[in-house]
Order: C-alpha cells, then structure tokens, then sequence
C-alpha cells in the first residue's frame, strides 16, 4: 500500500452498487475515510455487509444537483461510479433514457467537486465510447473517433460528454481527474432483471431458471474481454491515484472469450451442459470483438492482472445466484425469459 489513502476523505459515488461496493472495501481496507452516495435504485446495503459501520452512507439521487453538492462538500477525492447501465436487450429500446440520466449524474456530480474544492476526481467512462469498427484489442482512441458502439449509443455518448467535461475541468479549474474506460465487468452482486441484465448474469439466471433452450442474442460468434469487478475496482483506485490527468485509460485486457464458449462455461457451472442452446441472429449483439489494449494501464500499475479467472468469477456467480433464490427459485423472474 502507497499510504495514499490512509485517512483521506471519499465520497463514492454509487457504492452500494455493483462495482462500487468492492471499490467502497478496497478504501475501507486502505484506511480512507468513506462516504457512500446512492439512491439504491439499482445498489443494495446488503452489497456492503463486509464493511458495515465504516462508512458513512447517503441516499439521494445524484441527478438532482443540490444532492451533489452536499455529497461532495469537504470531500478530497469523488469517485463516479454512478450510473444508469444495463445490458444491451434494455438499452435498444431506451437509448435516450440511458443519455440523459447518466449525463445529469455526470454533468451534475462534476460541478458540484468543482463549486466545492474537490481536488482529485474519478470519471467512469466505457468501451462503448468507441466505434463498431475500431481495431481490437482497441487502444486509448480519440475521444471523437467515430460514433459509439451503436447498440448502447445514448450511454456511449454519455460517457463521450462526460470525458469532454473532465477535459474542460482540468484545462480551466485544474482539478487533477482520472477516467477510465471499462470494458466488461461481471461477478457478484449482479442485478437479476429481465432485459436490463448484462450477459453473465443474464445467462446465469437463464440456466438456473430452467430455461429450455437458452437463447443468446446474436450469432455466438461475438467475442469479449471480462474482468471481475473486484479487479475493475483495483484498477480504478490505483489509476485515480496515480494518473489524474484527464487522459483516458482502458481498464480491461486482451484476452476474450466467444459468447458460444461462455455459454458452455456457464453450463458446465450450473450443471445443465445437455441443454440446447438457441442464437438468435435477429436481435443485436454489438461490436464483434470487444477487447482492451492495456498497454497504458499496465505502463501505468505494472502490478495490475486479472486477479479472478474467468472460470472461478463464474462460479461465483452461480453461487450468488444460489445465495439470493436458492436451486429452485421462487421470485417474480423465475420463469423462462426470452
């Protein structure tokens, strides 16, 4: 441990969620001083339990800008993990709901560090900034090359803003802010909905649902890197303390794995490896590759790796799936889903 943190006051933003909640253990564990903000809309205490009265927890909608100011007020460092982010069967049909709901937390959240003296700030952008076409494994692209992936285009051209605004801040007001780029993440504390779902979960809870044939969105031949939120975590407390310098940096690897071979190890996970499974080549399935150049993040933390394999986060999943509904669920998405 650098000691960077040791007693530093940090608000997370969205830390009961998913990747926030390992983010909001990995400060506690380095002796910062945490403050969690949420709405627990999409985030649960129950995310936090390893932590339970080491944090200070405020609820309130980041999208309303006299929220962001008494979070961030005294605050050293924000880190906005925040945000409106769902798998691609959900965002198809709600792209303009996906822009401006997470370009108000963005836009708002970032002011409000800036009204208040916050020094150092984390902006959580995505691969889906990048273009169809760009080049896999995809480098630190220009931040206006092309359109955004254009199966989650409003959430691309969210995090596009919310990069141009963390550019703008630190050329004006000198805020020392880091964004990264995150790739794929999945694991435990996933959200179990229908088409909101990102695809680990989703197939997951396909499997145990009893789902005969599971169907895939696409071809199987779609290819994605995957890190464990716990890593992206890691990767995210070590770029925000050691490169905040409002120059983007892909948090994700090169390795990938094809949506047929993730099926089967998710099958193979659940015990269901005889059931059939279904492409359907009619619904979107994105970018054919998606995966990072990491050459950047590992110049900058040559110590960070994958510290979760693919095979033991999938376990993982399944056991947290076990966790919350148990082998024969009863619960309002325990039936065959499309």
């Amino acid at each position: 441990m650098s000691g960077f943190w040791s007693r530093r006051s940090v608000l997370v933003a969205g830390g009961a969620g998913f990747v926030g909640s390992y983010l909001v253990e990995e400060l506690v564990h380095d002796g910062a001083q945490v403050a969690v903000a949420d709405n627990l809309e999409a985030g649960s205490l129950d995310n936090l339990k390893a932590v339970v009265g080491q944090f200070r927890f405020l609820r309130g909608d980041l999208r309303e800008p006299a929220f962001c100011d008494d979070a961030t007020r005294g605050r050293q460092v924000v880190m906005s993990l925040a945000a409106r982010a769902h798998g691609i069967g959900y965002a198809a049909g709600h792209q303009a709901e996906l822009f401006t709901g997470n370009s108000l937390i963005n836009l708002n959240l970032l002011e409000a560090a800036r009204k208040n003296g916050v020094p150092r700030f984390l902006v959580v952008s995505s691969s889906c900034v990048y273009p169809d076409d760009a080049i896999a494994p995809t480098p630190e692209l220009p931040l206006f090359t092309g359109l955004p992936e254009h199966a989650n285009e409003g959430y691309g051209w969210s995090k596009r803003l919310a990069e141009l605004q963390a550019r703008l801040y630190a050329m004006e007001y000198g805020m020392e802010i880091a964004i990264v780029r995150a790739f794929n993440a999945y694991g435990a504390r996933c959200r179990w909905h229908d088409q909101a779902s990102h695809v680990i979960p989703s197939l997951v809870r396909k499997a145990m649902n009893g789902n005969d044939p599971i169907v895939v969105w696409g071809s199987g031949e779609q290819r994605r890197n995957f890190l464990h939120a716990r890593d992206f975590a890691w990767g995210m407390k070590l770029l925000t303390e050691r490169h905040a310098t409002a120059e983007p940096v892909n948090l994700g690897l090169e390795d990938t794995i094809s949506m047929k071979e993730l099926v089967c190890a998710i099958l193979r996970a659940t015990g269901r490896e005889g059931c059939r499974v279904e492409f359907d080549r009619t619904k979107p399935e994105g970018r054919a590759v998606k995966s990072a150049d990491s050459s950047m993040l590992r110049a900058i933390a040559p110590e960070f790796r994958s510290r979760v394999s693919l095979e033991e986060g999938i376990k993982e999943v399944v056991e947290w799936y076990r966790q919350s509904f148990g082998d024969t669920p009863r619960h309002p998405y325990a039936r065959p889903i499309d």
